[in-house]
């Protein structure tokens, strides 16, 4: 009875301790499960919340508003702090003041009275002033920044200063900061000697470069001037010596060259002027020999029957903002036209902003593509001129808009209007990257027409940034395609071969030595393929074409010729098959490299590299090879349908000889009946006038790291998923199913295709899915040899960028909270978004396959 009693206590004991664990397990599932999805969602999230910033609106406010500080402003401008501006008069009188009620501390006679006919504007402070005279002064109006010693300013000034209450201290501001530290704000405006003598010809028109290196000057006798200005420092004495280079030509008598208003546009690289007059007429002056510009053309912008009333230029002076009586301000620019010569004058105009009332003026940002419009109503709009996007908007005054500045930073604006100063604030937020602007056409700056670019940095300050993301998402899909072409076909024919008709004792090694494959890290995979395949491709491109097309033809003939074996031969050696199939390799790789010379005459005119730039042969022939394999496949299949039964029957009855025979024989005439199919195809598009190496369409200009190599680098690392995924799902269809299928007479490809296959396709097309995902997400493979090109061209023979390596190459020197930064948030969302829609779709596929094959 004890020992009953001890032993039912025991078993007691291990029922309860075997509930506890299944309790445990239960709760550590559901928690391990629900934290991936929370993990999941969080990364999503955080995507999310980083990138959603993009789509915020700008916003503005009024801070306050002042008497305006004298008549007849020419220009207006602010301090990087938002605590001072500056006003320039028309009788050459500069003013600083401050913005919170308007009080002067500074002003000084900068030109000599009522002498000022006109002026401009560089992005980096640099002024230039025209003269009644004809003298043009170069100079600078900026503010400046400093912390004096505290020492040298009285102790009372230094008790009555306030944080963000700035006061005035002889010629300037000063401002206790939050550290308790004493900023000074003071005007600094320099004005430089005349670089020529006077011309007696009052200036009617200028535009200056950067540094004031460049000018061009346009005078009431009609004539443009356009000048060089070099400047020379002695290292022994310090003396600073100028060179003056240049010439003129005569308007007079050219329509557009003056009347009604002008406005003169010098490129920054001096090579031309454009003058826009008023009526919206545009002439164009070639100064790229500045001892004699001439006269290159004149065009008309579109003004939809309205009149130019303001002409200003961009950031970076390529591009002139057309303000109209209409309301509406155009962004126009010269392009280079494709054939056209580089003399042709090709003005667009892209992208025009409506308003609600005549244009009165327009201010420019000297950091980024904003544009702020005042209008006779006294609203103010602000524009980014890239995407379109409308910023933010307000009304400031009930009379017209007389003149306005952005901050140095894109933060606030000052607006003259109704004979008051008025400052606002602005949050611009992110308008250049807007949905329209990252997945549309964009027609940029000095291009010929609308395009996807991405192109987030540059070595100049007037650069236009391009967030286009459909060539990232392009080459996603690029490297994608490429590499599941070389990758599915071998990955699941293999395991096939594996799972069907390998030997068992074999299956093991062989499964190993594939699985052994995904232990590569990806970064040696791209270090080969950059360091080692890439170089090989280039120099060996007629042997690889070859031996795509020979490598088959081979390894299919040596199966044929395993068929004509005698059985007993094939029986006893069935062990060496995997053996025999690699050693087909080296014959066909020996006839892929024999007969390059050969395909290399056929179909690229003799030398490929020369047939890709288009130099040399027609496209007909390329078009002959793309679609030999295709034509191959349809040969096959046709010859299947209408003469696969009859075959069969006839091979039922033959003898095993004649057999074999037989299948060498339909493996010939399809492949000529492929040849031939392609080559009629092929013709077909030549006569077409389809070309592949058109913009490249599938062919082009060969660089050395292309699709073709991450192809095939690609494809390696992605054969291992595919491969063991695809053989387990073979491998668990039961062998009632093999047993049935072979008992019914079935060969054993018969039962592999027909009745394996079909079971086993929810295995199989997760495994495809998975192989897609791993390619999508795959970044230092193409990061290394893809070349990192952001192009739309499916040319296997260019390179490209994908999502992935894009985030890898620019997240590190993005600044944080930037556009460029959000925007490779966006990105990385987007990438994450691919790949749960590919998972999502895997996963329903995969589970109608399942239903229908548990009704077998």
């Amino acid at each position: 009875m004890g020992a009953t009693f001890e032993h039912g206590a025991r078993g007691r004991s291990a029922v309860r301790w075997t509930a506890a664990a299944e309790r445990v397990s239960a709760w550590a599932i559901t928690i391990g499960g629900l934290g991936t999805i929370a993990a999941v969602l969080g990364v999503f999230v955080f995507l999310a919340w980083v990138a959603a910033p993009l789509l915020m609106p700008g916003r503005v406010r009024l801070v306050s508003s002042a008497p305006a500080v004298g008549d007849a402003v020419v220009r207006v401008g602010l301090d990087p702090w938002g605590v001072a501006g500056w006003a320039l008069g028309r009788d050459g009188t500069l003013r600083a003041f401050r913005l919170e009620d308007g009080a002067v501390f500074d002003e000084r006679t900068w030109v000599a009275g009522d002498s000022v006919t006109a002026c401009a504007f560089a992005d980096d402070g640099t002024v230039a002033v025209g003269l009644r005279d004809g003298t043009v002064r170069v100079g600078r109006i900026a503010f400046a920044g400093d912390f004096p010693d505290t020492t040298s300013i009285d102790a009372s000034r230094r008790r009555q200063l306030r944080p963000g209450a700035p006061r005035r201290y002889r010629h300037a501001l000063l401002e206790r900061l939050s550290d308790g530290s004493i900023r000074r704000h003071r005007l600094v405006a320099t004005l430089g000697a005349p670089p020529a003598p006077p011309t007696g010809h009052a200036v009617v028109g200028l535009d200056v470069a950067r540094d004031g290196a460049s000018l061009a000057v346009l005078d009431d006798a009609q004539t443009l001037r356009v000048a060089q200005v070099r400047t020379y420092e002695n290292l022994l004495t310090g003396e600073v010596e100028r060179e003056l280079r240049g010439g003129a030509v005569s308007l007079a008598g050219i329509e557009g060259a003056g009347q009604n208003g002008v406005r003169v546009q010098l490129a920054p690289s001096g090579t031309w002027v454009l003058l826009w007059s008023l009526d919206g007429t545009v002439l164009g002056v070639d100064t790229r020999d500045l001892a004699s510009p001439r006269v290159v053309g004149r065009v008309r912008v579109d003004t939809g029957g309205a009149t130019l009333s303001v002409v200003e230029p961009l950031l970076g002076h390529q591009t002139m903002l057309l303000g109209r009586d209409d309301g509406s301000v155009c962004a126009a620019f010269r392009f280079a036209a494709p054939g056209a010569s580089a003399d042709t004058l090709c003005v667009a105009e892209p992208r025009c902003f409506a308003g609600p009332a005549r244009v009165t003026a327009i201010a420019r940002s000297t950091r980024s593509r904003l544009l702020a419009v005042g209008y006779a109503d006294g609203s103010v709009r602000v524009f980014h001129a890239t995407s379109g996007a409308r910023v933010a908007a307000l009304r400031v005054a009930p009379g017209p808009v007389r003149a306005l500045a952005i901050s140095p930073r894109d933060d606030g604006l000052l607006v003259l209007a109704d004979g008051r100063l008025h400052h606002v604030t602005l949050r611009a937020g992110h308008p250049d990257a807007t949905i329209a602007s990252m997945f549309r056409p964009v027609w940029y700056e000095g291009y010929g027409r609308p395009t996807h670019a991405w192109q987030s940095s540059s070595g100049t300050d007037d650069f236009e940034p391009k967030f286009g993301m459909w060539p990232l998402v392009f080459g996603t899909l690029k490297a994608t395609f490429y590499s599941m072409i070389f990758a599915v076909p071998l990955a699941l024919l293999a395991a096939v071969f594996t799972s069907e008709f390998l030997p068992r004792t074999m299956r093991p090694g062989v499964k190993t030595l594939v699985e052994a494959m995904a232990s590569l890290p990806s970064v040696v995979l791209g270090f080969v393929a950059a360091l080692v395949v890439a170089p090989f491709v280039q120099r060996s491109l007629p042997a690889v074409l070859s031996t795509m097309l020979t490598l088959p033809a081979v390894v299919v003939g040596g199966a044929c010729a395993w068929q004509m074996l005698p059985e007993r031969v094939t029986m006893r050696a069935a062990h060496l098959r995997v053996a025999v199939l690699a050693a087909l390799l080296v014959p066909g790789v020996g006839l892929g490299v024999a007969l390059a010379p050969l395909l290399e005459r056929a179909c690229f005119a003799g030398d490929v590299m020369a047939w890709l730039d288009g130099r040399t042969g027609s496209g007909w022939t390329g078009w002959a090879y793309l679609l030999t394999p295709l034509g191959v496949a349809v040969a096959a299949l046709v010859l299947s349908r209408a003469f696969g039964e009859r075959l069969r029957a006839m091979a039922a009855r033959a003898p095993r000889a004649r057999v074999a025979r037989l299948d060498l024989a339909r493996a010939v005439v399809t492949l000529a009946a492929g040849v031939g199919i392609a080559v009629a195809a092929a013709g077909l598009l030549g006569a077409l006038g389809l070309d592949p190496r058109r913009d490249g369409l599938v062919m082009g200009t060969y660089v050395q790291r292309n699709a073709l190599v991450v192809g095939f680098v690609m494809g390696f690392a992605v054969i291992p998923i595919v491969y063991t995924l695809a053989e387990d799902a073979l491998s668990a269809v039961p062998d009632s199913l093999r047993a049935a299928s072979l008992g019914a007479g079935a060969t054993p490809w018969q039962t592999a295709g027909r009745v394996v296959v079909p079971t086993a396709m929810s295995g199989l097309f997760s495994a495809v899915m998975v192989g897609l995902g791993r390619a999508v997400g795959e970044t230092m493979i193409v990061l290394m040899a893809a070349g990192n090109t952001p192009v739309l061209e499916m040319n296997v023979f260019n390179g490209f960028r994908t999502l992935s390596a894009n985030i890898a190459v620019e997240l590190p020197e993005a600044v944080r909270n930037s556009t460029h930064y959000r925007t490779l948030f966006l990105s990385a969302l987007l990438l994450f978004a691919m790949t749960f829609v590919v998972n999502t779709v895997a996963e329903v596929v995969r589970l109608r396959y399942r239903r229908r094959s548990a009704r077998l």
